[in-house]
Parts: structure tokens; C-alpha cells; sequence
């Protein structure tokens, strides 16, 4: 069989806040592991990814989530089935916080937190009317998940949040979801497959209560989110509360994996080279 061609294409800076370096690591970590396994890679900028083209390579890997670039890979998902992509372009459309509501709120079996989508130019007077926050609220910009350290922000009164939206606002966002705050300890996971590979750790393990909690559960809640999404390389964050219950708060598309980079570069380019293969078996004998 001819080798695998990769594309790999690197997310925007813009959405690698504090993380540039980091991003790229594991993209860059993941494509040379598939070299060792003999598949050809390439790797772009998101702004050479603009003037290339595509077409030619067997699996497309992006990291960018400007909504320009999903547009023309979303274009392409819909218009070709000679590529595999990983993550698909509609599970990272789905990851734009707006989206992920919804698809979360309804996954059957998933605690996810009460949410409200709004406009960020509505009555900021009045705080959402559909569930209690009594610890607070955290408001979050309702598209990409990260550009700077103010696009979620903690409002511990509501009183505080004209000044929050009045900063979103003057950078162009049009939505936001408004979460109760939940107490607990903060876990961040990262996963592939789902169901091929995943681990877990504290955000701030010098903080952290340890309350107990099954690692099953966790594991089945990140990969159901992981599955209503639509995502095969993944991470997010959970809160373990007091009675051990596990709530899904957030879920991205190509996280940076920083702190587990070697191991997670095997198991990703294991699992891009297995779907490729099956891909490029497939389409080689005219299979659906």
C-alpha cells in the first residue's frame, strides 16, 4: 500500500494564548511519530494551510478553529470523501461554546451544568431566571474557547457582570453562556478515540480537596461528551463535587496536552494511523 499522506495544519496564535509554543509542540510531536510508521507528513501554518491545496493528502490534521478556515474544511468534508480528518470540522464547529450547549445539555446520562445562552448586548441587568447560582456565576465568550485570560471570567455577584460583557463587547463577541458556579475540585482530562487512550489530572494539585470519585465515571463522561460532540482527539475539564458526583464543564478540540506530550503523541499518531489506513482501504475499493 502507498504510504498515508498527512497534512498537518497548526492552530491560529490568536487561540493559543499562553499556549503557542505548546500547540505546536503536539502537533509537531504527533507528525513525527507518524513519519516513524511510515506515513509522509506536512505541516502548515494556518495562513499557508489558505493557499494550499488539501485535495492531495489522505488525512487532514487541523489544530485552527478561526471560523474562515472551518468554513473551507467544512466545505471540503461536505464535498469529498477521499479525506479523513481528525478531528472532523463539524466536532470543531461543535466545540464553539454556542453549539456545545445544546449538544451537551440533551447527551443522555451526562451531568452538564445548568446554561444559558445570550446575547451579549441584551439586558445585562437581570441575571439568568432558570436556575440558582448562589456561589456565583462564570461567563464565558460564546464561540472559541480561549483568546485571552478574560474570555471566562468568574462573577462572584451579578453586579459584576456589565463590566465583563462591556469587555466582550468591545472585542466583537456577540454571545455568551452564563454557568452557575460549582464547588468541587477542578480536573482536567485528556482524551483519544474516545475509547483508545485516556488520563487525568488536578488543575492545582497543591489546592485540591481529593474528594473520592470513581475513575470510571469520569472516563464515560468524557467520552460521552467526547461522542455527542463528534471529537477523537479531545480535552476538557470536570469538577468532582462533595458526594462524587462528576460534572462535565468544558470540552475542546486539540488541546495541548503539555504535561503528558510524549505519551499522548504516540497514542494520537497511533490512532490517525489506524484511521487513515481503514480510510485509504476503503476508498481504494469504492466503499461508502
Amino acid at each position: 500500500m502507498k504510504p498515508i499522506r498527512c497534512l498537518g495544519v497548526l492552530r491560529e496564535l490568536a487561540n493559543s494564548p499562553n499556549r503557542e509554543s505548546d500547540d505546536a509542540l503536539i502537533l509537531k510531536a504527533v507528525l513525527e511519530q507518524l513519519e516513524l510508521v511510515g506515513v509522509s507528513t506536512t505541516l502548515l501554518t494556518p495562513e499557508q494551510f489558505d493557499a494550499a491545496e488539501p485535495s492531495r493528502y489522505d488525512v487532514v490534521v487541523a489544530m485552527c478553529e478561526s471560523y474562515p478556515r472551518l468554513k473551507r474544511l467544512l466545505q471540503l468534508e461536505a464535498t469529498t470523501r477521499a479525506i479523513r480528518f481528525v478531528n472532523p470540522p463539524t466536532s470543531v464547529l461543535n466545540t464553539y461554546r454556542i453549539n456545545t450547549v445544546p449538544l451537551l445539555s440533551q447527551c443522555e446520562g451526562l451531568n452538564f451544568p445548568p446554561s444559558e445562552i445570550r446575547r451579549v448586548d441584551a439586558d445585562a441587568a437581570v441575571p439568568p431566571q432558570a436556575f440558582e447560582a448562589k456561589d456565583g456565576w462564570w461567563l464565558k465568550r460564546g464561540d472559541v474557547h480561549n483568546t485571552c485570560d478574560h474570555d471566562v471570567v468568574r462573577a462572584r455577584d451579578w453586579a459584576a457582570a456589565g463590566k465583563i460583557l462591556a469587555d466582550f463587547g468591545s472585542r466583537e463577541i456577540t454571545h455568551y453562556v452564563a454557568q452557575p458556579h460549582i464547588e468541587g475540585d477542578l480536573i482536567k482530562f485528556y482524551g483519544v478515540g474516545p475509547g483508545r487512550w485516556f488520563t487525568w489530572f488536578y488543575h492545582d494539585a497543591t489546592r485540591a480537596r481529593r474528594l473520592p470519585f470513581e475513575l470510571d465515571d469520569l472516563a464515560s463522561a468524557a467520552a460521552a461528551g467526547a461522542f455527542a460532540l463528534g471529537l477523537e482527539v479531545f480535552g476538557g475539564d470536570a469538577i468532582v463535587s462533595e458526594d462524587g458526583t462528576i460534572t462535565l464543564i468544558d470540552l475542546n478540540s486539540w488541546p495541548s496536552f503539555a504535561r503528558v506530550r510524549g505519551e499522548a503523541a504516540v497514542q494520537i499518531a497511533w490512532h490517525i494511523r489506524s484511521a487513515g489506513a481503514r480510510h485509504v482501504h476503503t476508498a481504494s475499493r469504492g466503499l461508502p
